[in-house]
């Protein structure tokens, strides 16, 4: 009887309707605690009254439908959320082209599929029932009174809000000032809209061509075959650390015992497409769109980087992935990379899988058997897989003994995950010497991107209690760089700051083979300035010199932008970075508007570069 009694008093129009905007105003304030953070409280603000202003619509003028739009906005919520706890940011109407790429991720989707992300939409069923009560207690002829003052009201709102879709922002920094429901009114705008004339036409920018005598480490690798390592989600943070008096690493960090070059400053520059894009940024020397993945957006852009340049120096070139050919759109973008050889999950032995695909185990070993049938000198172009997030491996390839507060969580899962890489790495080491290839070659690992990342609100708290220091974007945006050359001697450990568009220069100096793009926006690290660009985790415009690191605003306003003095650990006002911010945006605009122009060329681009 109370059941009945509690369903009839919650149908009445009186109640039912202040109670659906009770609980998306809930969902609301869930979603800004336990995914962008409740501190960026004019986004919250501004949510909240674009909700309320839909709702105000919806009873004027959709009197029955207001459980429609309950259910929109709860939808929305789950799925940002979601997205948000994958990648740091909000899903955009392009990336519904990268919905094939789902059942590949599928993992980390469920991962996040917890409590907070199914509140959203776990009341709906429930809620499906009291509507239809509510519907039939509803009469066809109850009208508003104040109708005419709703619309007023309504009209002045929409008139206030409509010069922010005159300020030309990008979307994230949209949301930053007017919340999530303006953030996906303005996305389509925006990319119909405005994108294309986002970025100015830069003047002509390239680094200098000339060689300097008595370049550090010049030709030190000359005539070796080059073998490239992109390690899944290695952090540089775990080099050289233990937990609980357990090695992570042991097997990369023999690497920096001897005959090696460590980049210990290095960093990330991917955009939403991650690995993919970590791939493109280090071979190209370009930067990637940020807000859509290279190898979709520029598959058929024929470019000149690194793999043609070792093409015309001889050396045969061979990509490997233990994915699919058709994954992040590999197959095409490989071919116009210029690859001589693609080898993906379709041509190799599928006798181990681990996670999203072939195991580091499985594909170190087939990867040697390959290379032993090469003509030399080759590239080869490694791309692993096993410590990929969620990083959930088989109980019986945990090696490391965790404390109870890290099992199961994603913090532990990592150390579990880049552990098992890691002996696989060793593994790896010891098939190449065992072949002969060990000592003909160079070894270049680097990581791709970071595994965890401080928006992740758990695992912030837990890697700070383990590094006994804040966990920032700073640190978990650092992955490593490490140039095996065995018989070099002493390990080099190389400070300057640097990032993935820093790759392709690099290597081509240490192999004395001169860097001769027409365009790429990387340097030397063994030789030039400390510089990075940051992309997507930080605004654009955000650098780190190695003395000042400055980060833009969320909604791109300079003046509330801030700036460090790393050296003496305190902050300075925005213009005094106004020389940084203006090279990083000036690196990032030649590099968007060169891949335009190049891709408005159709596939016959390759002789513009």
């Amino acid at each position: 009887m109370g059941i009945i009694t509690w369903v009839r008093m919650l149908t009445k129009e009186s109640t039912y309707i202040p109670f659906l905007f009770l609980l998306i105003n809930v969902k609301l304030l869930l979603f800004y605690l336990f995914a962008v953070g409740i501190t960026r409280v004019q986004s919250y603000v501004s949510t909240f009254l674009w909700c309320s202003l839909l709702w105000l619509v919806f009873s004027t003028f959709f009197k029955k439908k207001q459980f429609v739009l309950y259910s929109v906005l709860s939808v929305m919520f789950i799925v940002d959320y979601l997205y948000f706890q994958n990648f740091g940011t909000l899903p955009s109407i392009k990336h519904l082209l990268l919905l094939p790429q789902l059942p590949k991720v599928g993992s980390s989707i469920k991962y996040f599929l917890n409590p907070v992300s199914l509140s959203f939409v776990g009341d709906i069923p429930l809620l499906i029932f009291l509507d239809r009560k509510f519907l039939k207690n509803l009469s066809d002829h109850q009208e508003s009174s104040h109708r005419d003052v709703r619309l007023f009201m309504m009209l002045c709102f929409a008139f206030a809000c409509f010069p922010v879709f005159l300020e030309n922002l990008k979307p994230i920094q949209f949301f930053n000032r007017y919340g999530l429901v303006a953030y996906h009114v303005y996305d389509p705008v925006y990319l119909l809209a405005f994108e294309k004339r986002a970025f100015s036409t830069p003047s002509a920018h390239t680094q200098p061509k000339s060689e300097p005598s008595g370049k550090s480490f010049s030709a030190i690798a000359k005539n070796r075959n080059v073998i490239v390592v992109q390690f899944e989600s290695l952090q540089n943070m775990l080099l050289r650390r233990t937990y609980n008096g357990q090695p992570i690493t042991p097997n990369l960090n023999s690497l920096l015992e001897k005959d090696s070059i460590y980049f210990s400053n290095y960093f990330q520059q991917t955009g939403s497409g991650n690995t993919a894009d970590a791939e493109f940024v280090s071979l190209t020397s370009l930067h990637v769109p940020g807000d859509h993945p290279a190898y979709e957006a520029y598959s058929e852009v024929q470019l000149d980087g690194l793999v043609r340049t070792l093409k015309t120096a001889g050396y045969y070139t061979v990509a490997i992935h233990g994915n699919t050919k058709s994954f992040w759109n590999r197959e095409r973008a490989y071919t116009s990379l210029g690859f001589d050889d693609f080898l993906s999950l379709e041509d190799l032995q599928q006798d181990e899988i681990v996670g999203m695909g072939l195991s580091d185990f499985s594909l170190y070993r087939q990867t040697v058997e390959a290379l032993k049938e090469l003509p030399q000198p080759f590239f080869a172009f490694i791309v692993t897989l096993s410590s990929h997030t969620p990083f959930i491996l088989p109980q019986e390839l945990k090696a490391l003994t965790l404390e109870g507060k890290h099992t199961d969580t994603l913090f532990g899962n990592y150390l579990q995950a880049i552990n098992y890489a890691d002996r696989a790495f060793g593994y790896f080491l010891q098939l190449l010497k065992e072949s002969r290839l060990y000592e003909k070659s160079i070894i270049v690992v680097y990581g791709d991107h970071a595994g965890l990342y401080p928006f992740q609100r758990e695992t912030k708290l837990l890697v700070s209690e383990w590094l006994n220091e804040e966990y920032d974007f700073l640190k978990a945006l650092n992955v490593p760089l490490i140039v095996h050359i065995p018989g070099l001697g002493k390990c080099h450990e190389v400070k300057n700051v640097g990032g993935q568009v820093d790759f392709t220069p690099t290597i081509l100096n240490l192999l004395g083979l001169k860097c001769d793009l027409k365009l790429y926006v990387g340097k030397d690290l063994c030789n030039d300035e400390s510089f990075v660009a940051f992309r997507h985790h930080l605004p654009d415009g955000s650098f780190f010199d190695g003395e000042r690191f400055f980060m833009v605003s969320e909604d791109g306003a300079i003046r509330k932008s801030v700036g460090f003095d790393m050296r003496r650990n305190e902050p300075m006002p925005y213009y005094e970075f106004l020389d940084g911010y203006q090279r990083a945006i000036r690196q990032i605009e030649v590099s968007r508007h060169f891949l335009e122009s190049l891709k408005s060329k159709g596939p016959s681009n390759l002789e513009a570069r």
